[in-house]
């Protein structure tokens, strides 16, 4: 009789949030507040990485991403695969923010700008 292995991967919770120009990243049980300057620190960070370099080398050191959050120091240390998956919440955060300014220097807003813009 053959025995089946099986992999059970834990999922880390990664979620990214935006609120009044401030961001919430939320890794696992921590979370860290980012200015729109911070934001965009971490964006170019993950976008910077060559993740070819980090597939195929099979070097410990590439096993793990360390990843900054803000100027000062605060930074999160992820799995590959999880960096993968921080480096995506943060391509489509981009993505949405330049189609909004797009659309707002259009003259198109959203309801939430409107909102916004009302108050």
């Amino acid at each position: 009789m053959q025995s089946l292995e099986s992999q059970v991967t834990e999922t880390l919770v990664i979620a990214l949030s935006r609120t009044s120009g401030s961001f919430r990243l939320v890794v696992g049980e921590q979370r860290f507040d980012q200015t729109t300057c911070e934001f965009l620190l971490t964006f170019a960070c993950v976008q910077g990485k060559d993740m070819n370099e980090y597939m195929s080398n099979l070097a410990t050191e590439y096993d793990n991403v360390r990843v900054p959050l803000s100027g000062c120091g605060k930074s999160v240390t992820l799995c590959l695969s999880d960096f993968a998956r921080l480096r995506s919440l943060y391509s489509q955060r981009m993505f949405e923010l330049k189609l909004e300014d797009l659309l707002m220097r259009n003259g198109i807003c959203s309801e939430e700008q409107f909102s916004r813009q009302m108050a």
